[in-house]
């Protein structure tokens, strides 16, 4: 996990609620085109979900991009993920890796709930 995903996972998980959107934070005016709702996923638990139907797609045939996603940053979605994160008992961004499959379980549970 990059460092930069691995603080803000801290965060996350340290507060335990949604961040809401963070306007000083230096990438907002760049990040999704200003379509978000909540920055609490700033870097995705999914990533990289390789699921085109969020808006992600894969450049250079070997990068996955989240570009043009802003599923994650619905307000809706975010707090059903972050719940179910708790329910999974993820407390520390080591247990998102080690917690893969559940986590692909529940963001095609929150896509049935919240269609992207």
């Amino acid at each position: 996990m990059h460092p930069f995903a691995k603080r803000h996972f801290d965060k996350v998980l340290e507060k335990g609620e949604l961040l809401g959107i963070d306007k000083s934070c230096k990438y907002y005016s760049s990040c999704h085109h200003n379509n978000l709702e909540d920055c609490t996923f700033c870097y995705c638990p999914f990533y990289p979900c390789r699921d085109e139907s969020t808006g992600g797609k894969w450049i250079r045939g070997a990068i996955w991009s989240c570009e043009d996603c802003n599923w994650i940053h619905r307000t809706k979605v975010a707090s059903r993920v972050l719940e179910e994160m708790k329910n999974l008992g993820i407390n520390k961004p080591e247990d998102i890796e080690k917690m893969r499959i559940g986590l692909n379980k529940v963001k095609e549970e929150v896509k049935i709930l919240y269609p992207p």
